[in-house]
């Protein structure tokens, strides 16, 4: 166990920091968010509890920038590296496919929270405010990877259809069972015609 009051370099913060964020994931999707404690946490990631504190103030916080840190991390999985590297443009089927993965229990962390959790992650971090600049600039980074995009595609929209999707499955427990599945694909389909010309 590392000690928590030891000092640490830069390289040994970030070393620590991203061990902790790789211990997430695994937590989250065997005991779902609520019960990811932070002990269960620091204990996956063989550091002691008091070193976490160094890090974040609270698990919400952790939470936050666990999703930013799996977000970039799995960008290359779900886009290509060839795609990030400029080398092909992806059309509708491929834009279908990154947004399911967004709800999708093996992919994502949006799959195993709840609307309570992201409740919590409102209003225990500034990460999830509304921010028309911020999230125009997220649609504008994924756009630039696909082809066929309308030239009049409503940035904010897209941002808001997006969200509507994750908090979907976030309030899985609450919808009808039976047209769940046909509910992510609705709204998948509402976004993918708010950003592709049609025909594309």
């Amino acid at each position: 166990m590392i000690m928590p009051d030891r000092v640490f370099t830069d390289e040994q913060r970030e070393e620590l920091r991203i061990i902790m964020l790789e211990a997430g994931f695994p937590l989250i999707k065997e005991f779902g968010v609520t019960h990811t404690t932070i002990s269960r946490i620091t204990e996956a990631a063989g550091i002691a509890k008091g070193t976490f504190y160094h890090f974040w103030k609270n698990k919400e916080e952790y939470l936050a920038d666990l999703i930013q840190y799996h977000r970039q991390k799995m960008l290359p999985v779900l886009i290509g590296a060839d795609v990030l590297a400029g080398k092909r443009k992806l059309g509708r089927e491929d834009a279908r496919v990154y947004f399911r993965h967004l709800v999708d229990k093996e992919k994502s962390i949006y799959a195993h929270m709840t609307l309570e959790d992201e409740s919590n992650l409102i209003h225990k971090t500034s990460d999830f405010d509304p921010d028309e600049e911020k999230e125009s600039s997220i649609a504008i980074n994924l756009l630039s990877f696909l082809e066929g995009v309308r030239p009049d595609v409503d940035l904010l929209l897209v941002a808001n259809m997006t969200k509507i999707l994750v908090l979907t499955a976030e309030a899985k427990e609450e919808l009808h069972e039976s047209v769940y599945e046909k509910t992510i694909d609705t709204i998948i389909d509402g976004i993918l015609n708010l950003i592709f010309e049609e025909g594309r």
